[in-house]
């Protein structure tokens, strides 16, 4: 079902999403070994990924940090070292073949098809090192980190300086690394910064854009068509105005609708609150580190977009603020992806989040 809320994994589930997956595919089989998916939240990057993987015929391990991150308050290299073989384990064909490799990996026992780290002389290193071998095999390995600016709270695991070491000398391993938050993930890599492991390495960027207004409606269209479900141009219209290109937006409406035999309005009030529990979720953290995260965010969904504005909101209601922290709490959010710069301006460039923070 087009329409489909959940994470794609075939192709033909797919929509205008071909020249990216085959940019994606060209550059694994070119040898990339280090690739960025990059794009705003509900883009589908985490779709894209798992049909790139399901397309390719390398043995694949992936890992969504930040459910790991979430799941276990860590992200240490025991931690990921662990979601790395649990990816592995189960696998018959991947386990049995890579068997002999990860047998010499301090801290790693290989029982059948269970993969387990039972000391803590594990290495992930060595780990990585083990899979390398195995992709002289089988031609490359790709790891897979989904949301992987969340490597950031490795603690005393440098992920970037281990990212750094795997691509200068592990010539059979490409990682992949997707990231909703695009600026604390380049923040984290710090490609620019002569003083970080990962400077001036090679990476290839693959950039999600949202939908064109003609593609969003062919979307609508399409899916509705799918489930023979009648809906009219006026409210097609009107649903691509309002949900502005972003392709999980447009399927949640078009789900809702379907599922539920919603009429327009309500499917789009449906979105909304949709979003709203997003929000609370995603920024919960953040609201309870400062309350001025909400007015700031607020401020430039009810249309103040230069700083000084923006400052003056921020101060009339929640008081004094020195320039320094207001513009700390600002870029931040800027990294985070919530709130866009542009030409001097600052901006929401979700629409359905910039009606949310309308209201908060």
């Amino acid at each position: 079902m087009l329409f489909s809320p959940y994470p794609k994994t075939k192709k033909e589930e797919l929509f205008d999403r071909e020249r990216e997956l085959k940019e994606l595919e060209e550059a694994v089989k070119r040898g990339e070994r280090l690739i960025l998916l990059l794009g705003l939240r509900r883009l589908g990057k985490s779709s894209l990924l798992n049909v790139t993987l399901n397309e390719l015929t390398y043995p694949s391990i992936k890992v969504d940090v930040r459910k790991t991150y979430s799941e276990f308050s860590s992200v240490n290299r025991y931690v990921i070292g662990k979601m790395l073989l649990s990816g592995m384990s189960g696998r018959k064909k991947l386990v049995e073949e890579a068997k002999l490799f990860l047998e010499r990996v301090r801290g790693v026992s290989v029982s059948r098809l269970r993969l387990e780290i039972t000391s803590k002389d594990f290495s992930i290193t060595e780990l990585l090192e083990a899979l390398n071998e195995y992709g002289e095999k089988s031609g490359r390995v790709i790891i897979a980190f989904d949301e992987a600016q969340y490597l950031r709270f490795g603690g005393a695991t440098r992920y970037d300086g281990i990212l750094a070491y795997a691509t200068d000398n592990l010539e059979n391993l490409t990682f992949i690394l997707t990231g909703s938050e695009v600026g604390l993930l380049l923040d984290f890599l710090k490609f620019d910064d002569p003083e970080a492991p990962l400077f001036g390495r090679y990476h290839h960027d693959v950039t999600l854009d949202r939908f064109s207004p003609e593609m969003s409606a062919e979307f609508l269209r399409k899916g509705f068509d799918e489930a023979n479900f009648n809906v009219s141009g006026r409210e097609i219209e009107d649903a691509v105005g309002e949900l502005d290109g972003i392709p999980g937006w447009l399927a949640l409406y078009g789900y809702t609708r379907v599922t539920r035999k919603l009429g327009h309005e309500e499917a789009l009030n449906e979105v909304l609150r949709e979003a709203k529990s997003l929000i609370q979720t995603e920024l919960s953290k953040l609201f309870a580190y400062s309350p001025r995260y909400r007015v700031i965010l607020r401020a430039i969904a009810l249309g103040y977009s230069r700083w000084k504005d923006i400052k003056d909101y921020l101060t009339l209601k929640l008081g004094y603020i020195n320039d320094s922290n207001f513009s700390k709490l600002l870029e931040n959010l800027v990294k985070s992806d919530y709130v866009e710069k542009r030409e001097g301006r600052y901006i929401i460039p979700d629409p359905v989040l910039k009606r949310v923070f309308r209201e908060l």
